[in-house]
Protein backbone atom coordinates (compact mmCIF):
# COMPACT_ATOMS: atom_id res chain seq x y z
CA UNK A 1 0.00 0.00 0.00
CA UNK A 2 2.85 2.37 0.86
CA UNK A 3 4.75 1.52 -2.32
CA UNK A 4 1.74 2.01 -4.60
CA UNK A 5 0.68 5.24 -2.90
CA UNK A 6 4.18 6.62 -3.48
CA UNK A 7 4.32 5.32 -7.05
CA UNK A 8 1.02 7.11 -7.79
CA UNK A 9 2.31 10.20 -5.93
CA UNK A 10 -0.80 10.22 -3.72
CA UNK A 11 1.07 12.11 -1.01
CA UNK A 12 2.26 14.73 -3.50
CA UNK A 13 -1.31 15.34 -4.67
CA UNK A 14 -2.58 15.75 -1.11
CA UNK A 15 0.21 18.07 0.01
CA UNK A 16 -0.95 21.63 0.74
CA UNK A 17 -4.42 20.95 -0.72
CA UNK A 18 -6.36 20.26 2.43
CA UNK A 19 -8.71 17.29 2.65
CA UNK A 20 -9.69 15.72 -0.68
CA UNK A 21 -12.38 13.14 -1.36
CA UNK A 22 -11.42 9.82 -2.91
CA UNK A 23 -13.17 10.78 -6.16
CA UNK A 24 -11.03 13.94 -6.41
CA UNK A 25 -7.79 12.05 -5.78
CA UNK A 26 -8.80 9.38 -8.31
CA UNK A 27 -9.46 12.07 -10.91
CA UNK A 28 -6.07 13.70 -10.31
CA UNK A 29 -4.02 10.50 -10.51
CA UNK A 30 -6.12 8.73 -13.16
CA UNK A 31 -7.25 5.74 -11.12
CA UNK A 32 -10.57 4.08 -10.30
CA UNK A 33 -12.63 5.62 -7.51
CA UNK A 34 -13.25 2.32 -5.72
CA UNK A 35 -9.59 1.28 -5.89
CA UNK A 36 -8.38 4.71 -4.81
CA UNK A 37 -10.77 4.80 -1.85
CA UNK A 38 -9.56 1.43 -0.60
CA UNK A 39 -5.92 2.47 -0.98
CA UNK A 40 -6.56 5.76 0.85
CA UNK A 41 -8.39 3.93 3.63
CA UNK A 42 -5.50 1.49 3.98
CA UNK A 43 -3.01 4.38 4.19
CA UNK A 44 -5.19 6.06 6.80
CA UNK A 45 -5.29 2.80 8.75
CA UNK A 46 -1.49 2.66 8.61
CA UNK A 47 -1.29 6.18 10.02
CA UNK A 48 0.06 7.66 6.78
CA UNK A 49 -3.04 9.77 6.08
CA UNK A 50 -5.71 11.46 8.14
CA UNK A 51 -9.34 10.75 7.25
CA UNK A 52 -12.17 13.11 8.21
CA UNK A 53 -15.69 13.65 6.86
CA UNK A 54 -14.15 16.30 4.60
CA UNK A 55 -11.77 13.81 3.02
CA UNK A 56 -8.15 12.62 3.20
CA UNK A 57 -5.07 14.66 4.04
CA UNK A 58 -1.39 14.00 4.72
CA UNK A 59 -0.01 13.54 8.19
CA UNK A 60 3.02 15.65 9.10
CA UNK A 61 5.19 12.54 8.68
CA UNK A 62 3.82 11.97 5.17
CA UNK A 63 4.69 15.54 4.21
CA UNK A 64 8.21 15.12 5.60
CA UNK A 65 9.12 11.64 4.38
CA UNK A 66 6.70 10.47 1.68
CA UNK A 67 6.22 13.43 -0.66
CA UNK A 68 8.81 13.55 -3.43
CA UNK A 69 10.02 16.99 -2.29
CA UNK A 70 9.73 16.45 1.49
CA UNK A 71 12.54 17.69 3.73
CA UNK A 72 13.72 14.13 4.36
CA UNK A 73 11.97 12.48 1.46
CA UNK A 74 12.24 8.69 1.25
CA UNK A 75 10.26 8.71 -1.99
CA UNK A 76 13.27 7.66 -4.07
CA UNK A 77 14.08 4.76 -1.76
CA UNK A 78 10.46 3.62 -1.72
CA UNK A 79 10.26 3.62 -5.53
CA UNK A 80 13.51 1.64 -5.65
CA UNK A 81 12.06 -0.78 -3.10
CA UNK A 82 8.90 -1.19 -5.15
CA UNK A 83 10.65 -1.73 -8.47
CA UNK A 84 13.75 -3.65 -7.41
CA UNK A 85 13.63 -4.97 -3.85
CA UNK A 86 10.03 -6.20 -3.75
CA UNK A 87 10.51 -8.59 -6.73
CA UNK A 88 13.64 -9.92 -5.03
CA UNK A 89 11.94 -10.39 -1.68
CA UNK A 90 9.15 -12.44 -3.25
CA UNK A 91 11.90 -15.03 -3.86
CA UNK A 92 12.91 -15.16 -0.20
CA UNK A 93 12.10 -18.87 0.05
CA UNK A 94 14.56 -19.65 -2.75
CA UNK A 95 17.16 -17.37 -1.16
CA UNK A 96 16.86 -19.22 2.15
CA UNK A 97 17.12 -22.61 0.43
CA UNK A 98 20.08 -21.62 -1.75
CA UNK A 99 21.81 -19.04 0.43
CA UNK A 100 22.27 -16.68 -2.52
CA UNK A 101 20.90 -13.54 -4.15
CA UNK A 102 17.87 -13.85 -6.41
CA UNK A 103 18.40 -11.41 -9.31
CA UNK A 104 18.27 -14.26 -11.83
CA UNK A 105 14.81 -15.30 -10.63
CA UNK A 106 13.37 -11.82 -10.15
CA UNK A 107 14.73 -10.27 -13.34
CA UNK A 108 15.85 -13.20 -15.48
CA UNK A 109 19.54 -12.37 -15.30
CA UNK A 110 22.51 -12.71 -13.03
CA UNK A 111 25.03 -9.91 -13.26
CA UNK A 112 28.57 -10.78 -12.22
CA UNK A 113 28.96 -7.32 -10.74
CA UNK A 114 26.51 -6.43 -7.96
CA UNK A 115 25.88 -2.91 -9.25
CA UNK A 116 25.58 -3.66 -12.98
CA UNK A 117 21.88 -4.34 -12.41
CA UNK A 118 21.49 -0.77 -11.17
CA UNK A 119 23.44 0.92 -13.96
CA UNK A 120 22.10 -0.74 -17.12
CA UNK A 121 20.05 2.36 -18.03
CA UNK A 122 20.04 6.04 -17.15
CA UNK A 123 16.57 5.82 -15.61
CA UNK A 124 17.45 2.88 -13.36
CA UNK A 125 20.77 4.49 -12.45
CA UNK A 126 19.16 7.73 -11.31
CA UNK A 127 16.43 5.84 -9.45
CA UNK A 128 19.06 3.84 -7.55
CA UNK A 129 21.07 6.98 -6.78
CA UNK A 130 17.92 8.74 -5.58
CA UNK A 131 17.27 5.80 -3.27
CA UNK A 132 20.78 5.93 -1.81
CA UNK A 133 20.61 9.72 -1.54
CA UNK A 134 17.37 9.64 0.45
CA UNK A 135 18.78 7.28 3.09
CA UNK A 136 22.07 9.20 3.26
CA UNK A 137 20.28 12.53 3.64
CA UNK A 138 18.01 11.19 6.37
CA UNK A 139 20.89 9.73 8.39
CA UNK A 140 23.71 12.19 7.58
CA UNK A 141 23.41 14.44 10.65
CA UNK A 142 23.39 11.53 13.10
CA UNK A 143 26.29 9.81 11.32
CA UNK A 144 28.35 13.00 11.18
CA UNK A 145 27.81 13.84 14.85
CA UNK A 146 28.01 10.37 16.43
CA UNK A 147 31.67 11.10 17.23
CA UNK A 148 33.78 14.25 17.37
CA UNK A 149 35.70 14.15 14.08
CA UNK A 150 37.44 17.51 14.46
CA UNK A 151 40.85 15.77 14.82
CA UNK A 152 40.71 14.82 11.13
CA UNK A 153 41.70 17.31 8.41
CA UNK A 154 40.70 15.28 5.36
CA UNK A 155 38.18 12.53 4.70
CA UNK A 156 37.40 10.21 1.80
CA UNK A 157 33.87 8.83 1.54
CA UNK A 158 34.32 5.55 -0.34
CA UNK A 159 31.17 4.72 -2.27
CA UNK A 160 29.80 8.08 -1.16
CA UNK A 161 27.38 8.26 -4.12
CA UNK A 162 25.68 11.69 -4.29
CA UNK A 163 27.76 13.24 -1.49
CA UNK A 164 24.86 13.72 0.93
CA UNK A 165 26.97 12.67 3.92
CA UNK A 166 30.00 14.57 2.63
CA UNK A 167 28.05 17.82 2.42
CA UNK A 168 26.77 17.33 5.97
CA UNK A 169 30.32 16.74 7.21
CA UNK A 170 31.72 19.94 5.70
CA UNK A 171 28.86 21.92 7.26
CA UNK A 172 29.61 20.53 10.71
CA UNK A 173 33.41 20.53 10.33
CA UNK A 174 34.31 23.57 8.16
CA UNK A 175 38.03 22.72 8.24
CA UNK A 176 37.47 19.19 6.95
CA UNK A 177 38.18 18.57 3.26
CA UNK A 178 35.98 15.72 1.97
CA UNK A 179 36.42 13.69 -1.20
CA UNK A 180 33.68 11.40 -2.52
CA UNK A 181 35.11 8.37 -4.34
CA UNK A 182 32.70 6.31 -6.44
CA UNK A 183 32.29 4.61 -9.80
CA UNK A 184 32.55 6.84 -12.91
CA UNK A 185 28.89 6.27 -13.85
CA UNK A 186 27.88 7.49 -10.38
CA UNK A 187 30.13 10.55 -10.35
CA UNK A 188 28.79 11.55 -13.79
CA UNK A 189 25.30 11.92 -12.29
CA UNK A 190 26.00 13.58 -8.94
CA UNK A 191 25.10 17.07 -10.20
CA UNK A 192 21.39 16.17 -9.95
CA UNK A 193 21.68 15.84 -6.17
CA UNK A 194 23.87 18.75 -5.09
CA UNK A 195 22.51 21.14 -2.44
CA UNK A 196 21.63 24.63 -3.58
CA UNK A 197 23.03 27.82 -2.10
CA UNK A 198 26.15 29.89 -2.65
CA UNK A 199 27.55 29.21 0.81
CA UNK A 200 27.72 25.44 0.45
CA UNK A 201 31.24 24.27 1.26
CA UNK A 202 32.91 22.42 -1.63
CA UNK A 203 33.09 18.64 -1.82
CA UNK A 204 35.46 16.99 -4.30
CA UNK A 205 34.25 14.08 -6.43
CA UNK A 206 36.75 11.53 -7.78
CA UNK A 207 35.82 8.53 -9.93
CA UNK A 208 37.23 5.06 -9.46
CA UNK A 209 36.63 1.53 -8.22
CA UNK A 210 37.75 1.12 -4.61
CA UNK A 211 38.53 -2.57 -5.21
CA UNK A 212 40.74 -1.90 -8.25
CA UNK A 213 42.06 1.66 -8.19
CA UNK A 214 44.34 3.65 -5.90
CA UNK A 215 42.48 5.34 -3.07
CA UNK A 216 42.74 9.10 -2.49
CA UNK A 217 44.86 10.01 0.52
CA UNK A 218 42.92 11.00 3.64
CA UNK A 219 43.06 11.07 7.44
CA UNK A 220 39.63 9.44 7.68
CA UNK A 221 38.04 6.86 5.40
CA UNK A 222 34.26 6.63 5.48
CA UNK A 223 32.31 3.51 4.53
CA UNK A 224 28.58 4.17 4.77
CA UNK A 225 26.34 1.27 3.79
CA UNK A 226 29.23 -0.31 1.90
CA UNK A 227 30.49 -3.26 3.93
CA UNK A 228 27.04 -4.82 4.26
CA UNK A 229 27.04 -5.39 0.47
CA UNK A 230 30.02 -7.74 0.54
CA UNK A 231 31.18 -11.08 1.99
CA UNK A 232 34.07 -11.16 4.46
CA UNK A 233 36.70 -12.02 1.84
CA UNK A 234 35.96 -8.88 -0.19
CA UNK A 235 35.83 -6.76 2.96
CA UNK A 236 39.32 -7.98 3.84
CA UNK A 237 40.55 -6.87 0.40
CA UNK A 238 39.10 -3.39 0.91
CA UNK A 239 40.25 -2.99 4.52
CA UNK A 240 43.72 -4.16 3.52
CA UNK A 241 43.88 -1.43 0.84
CA UNK A 242 42.74 1.22 3.32
CA UNK A 243 45.19 0.01 5.96
CA UNK A 244 48.05 0.17 3.47
CA UNK A 245 47.52 3.89 2.80
CA UNK A 246 46.64 4.80 6.40
CA UNK A 247 49.26 6.33 8.66
CA UNK A 248 49.02 5.70 12.41
CA UNK A 249 46.28 7.93 13.80
CA UNK A 250 44.18 7.76 10.65
CA UNK A 251 40.68 6.38 11.08
CA UNK A 252 37.78 4.52 9.54
CA UNK A 253 34.18 5.61 10.09
CA UNK A 254 31.58 2.93 9.35
CA UNK A 255 27.86 3.62 9.09
CA UNK A 256 25.76 0.47 9.08
CA UNK A 257 22.86 -1.17 10.86
CA UNK A 258 24.69 -2.90 13.72
CA UNK A 259 23.17 -6.11 15.05
CA UNK A 260 23.35 -6.94 18.74
CA UNK A 261 25.92 -9.65 19.45
CA UNK A 262 23.28 -12.30 20.13
CA UNK A 263 21.31 -11.30 17.00
CA UNK A 264 17.92 -11.39 18.65
CA UNK A 265 16.93 -7.85 19.66
CA UNK A 266 17.14 -5.35 16.82
CA UNK A 267 14.34 -6.52 14.54
CA UNK A 268 14.76 -3.83 11.86
CA UNK A 269 18.44 -4.68 11.41
CA UNK A 270 17.69 -8.42 11.43
CA UNK A 271 15.07 -7.99 8.71
CA UNK A 272 17.52 -5.86 6.73
CA UNK A 273 20.07 -8.67 6.96
CA UNK A 274 17.43 -11.00 5.48
CA UNK A 275 16.88 -8.39 2.77
CA UNK A 276 20.60 -8.43 1.95
CA UNK A 277 20.36 -12.19 1.41
CA UNK A 278 18.03 -11.81 -1.58
CA UNK A 279 19.91 -8.95 -3.26
CA UNK A 280 23.66 -9.04 -2.46
CA UNK A 281 26.56 -11.23 -1.38
CA UNK A 282 26.65 -9.43 1.96
CA UNK A 283 24.83 -9.23 5.29
CA UNK A 284 24.36 -7.05 8.33
CA UNK A 285 26.86 -7.74 11.12
CA UNK A 286 27.15 -7.37 14.87
CA UNK A 287 29.47 -4.97 16.64
CA UNK A 288 31.75 -7.88 17.57
CA UNK A 289 31.91 -9.01 13.94
CA UNK A 290 32.87 -5.52 12.73
CA UNK A 291 35.43 -5.21 15.51
CA UNK A 292 36.98 -8.53 14.46
CA UNK A 293 37.21 -7.49 10.82
CA UNK A 294 38.77 -4.11 11.65
CA UNK A 295 41.28 -5.33 14.21
CA UNK A 296 42.76 -7.80 11.70
CA UNK A 297 43.93 -4.79 9.68
CA UNK A 298 45.44 -2.78 12.52
CA UNK A 299 42.39 -0.66 13.39
CA UNK A 300 41.92 -0.60 17.14
CA UNK A 301 40.12 1.45 19.78
CA UNK A 302 36.86 0.46 18.03
CA UNK A 303 33.95 2.53 19.34
CA UNK A 304 30.30 1.85 18.48
CA UNK A 305 27.39 4.30 18.74
CA UNK A 306 23.77 3.29 18.30
CA UNK A 307 22.16 6.44 16.92
CA UNK A 308 18.47 5.56 17.05
CA UNK A 309 18.33 6.42 13.35
CA UNK A 310 18.52 3.92 10.48
CA UNK A 311 22.32 3.73 10.63
CA UNK A 312 24.66 3.19 13.56
CA UNK A 313 28.26 4.39 13.58
CA UNK A 314 31.62 2.77 14.28
CA UNK A 315 34.89 4.69 14.62
CA UNK A 316 38.32 3.07 14.83
CA UNK A 317 41.92 4.30 14.61
CA UNK A 318 44.95 2.81 12.84
CA UNK A 319 47.76 1.92 15.27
Amino acid sequence: ALFVACKLKIFDHLKDKGPLKAVDVAHEVGTSVCGTERLLDACAGLGLLEKTPQGYSNTDSANTYLTSDGEYSLHGYIIHSNDHLWPLFTNLESAVKEGSRQNHRAFGKKAEDLFKDYYHSQEVKQRFMAAMHSIAHLTARDVATAFDLSQFKSACDLGGCTGALAHELVQIYPNLKVTVFDLPEVIANTSYFQPSGQHTAPVTFVSGDFFKDNLPEADLYILSRVLHDWPDEKIHVLLSKISAVCKPGCGILLAEMVLDDEKKKRSTALLQSLNMLVQTEGKERSGSEYRGLLEQHGFTNVKIRLTGNLLDVILCIKT
